[in-house]
């Protein structure tokens, strides 16, 4: 319970104080991911190669996203300045485990939208052993603006997005912001 305290008065006059109980704030609904948009034809996720950044002694993201061969693919947008981004960071890694674990398949993918090589660089090197060390990066400019474009999402996005790519290889859903458990 919290309580908030309201006074009247001024400095010649005595403060008179009444106490106050707010109200439990209200749970919000969770938020239904991709509602409609699964229900409309893909697009077809960009096949050139990304850059790519990692932790040293990490091997570095194969050249292109893996998409398709029967698996949905979970693409997160993300960037080392990016405090919501960092905060689901572990959030999805955890779901990724889960969902092997209960043999589903899903495949989770990092790309980075960094402007700053070295922010991100240090970021990955921070990073434990079960943490992300290495990502794929959309490195400011043309290579971003080309393959956000191909995919009709923003090429500005507001930080962390996720596209949600289905087995055959196409992009289905487009998520703003972060997700919840």
């Amino acid at each position: 319970m919290s309580q908030a305290v309201a006074g009247t008065g001024s400095p010649s006059v005595p403060v008179t104080a009444t106490a106050t109980t707010a109200e439990k704030p209200t749970r919000k609904a969770p938020r239904k991911l991709c509602d409609g948009q699964l229900g409309k034809p893909g697009k077809a996720m960009p096949k050139s190669d990304l850059s790519r950044a990692a932790a040293p002694g990490v091997a570095e993201p194969e050249g292109t996203i893996p998409v398709g061969g029967g698996k949905w693919t979970w693409i997160n947008f993300w960037a080392a300045w990016c405090v919501p981004c960092k905060e689901e960071m572990p959030r999805l890694l955890g779901w990724e485990k889960k969902l092997a674990t209960d043999g589903k398949r899903m495949r989770l993918v990092f790309l980075s939208l960094d402007d700053d090589p070295r922010q991100l660089e240090q970021f990955l090197k921070s990073q434990s052993d079960g943490g992300v060390r290495a990502t794929y990066w959309l490195r400011e400019g043309k290579e971003r603006e080309d393959w956000l474009s191909a995919i009709d999402m923003d090429t500005d996005p507001e930080l962390p997005a996720h596209v949600l790519v289905d087995p055959s290889g196409k992009a289905r859903c487009v998520i703003n912001g972060a997700v919840e458990d």
